[in-house]
C-alpha cells in the first residue's frame, strides 16, 4: 500500500503583513512623531502658562 501525501497550509496563509502594502500615505519617522508630539506638549504648557493673560 502507497502511503497517502500530506500538505501542509502555506506558513502565510493568505495573511497579509503590515509592510507588505505600500500605500500612499503620509510616512512620518519615530524621530519625526516624537518631535510633533513634543511641540504639541510645548504649545500645550505655554497656553496653560499664558493663556489666561492673554485670553481673559
Amino acid at each position: 500500500m502507497a502511503k497517502e501525501k500530506t500538505t501542509l497550509p502555506p506558513t502565510g496563509a493568505g495573511l497579509m503583513r503590515f509592510f507588505d502594502e505600500d500605500t500612499k500615505a503620509v510616512k512620518v519617522t519615530p524621530k519625526g512623531a516624537l518631535a510633533i508630539v513634543l511641540v504639541f506638549i510645548l504649545i500645550e504648557v505655554l497656553l496653560q502658562i499664558i493663556g489666561p493673560r492673554i485670553f481673559g
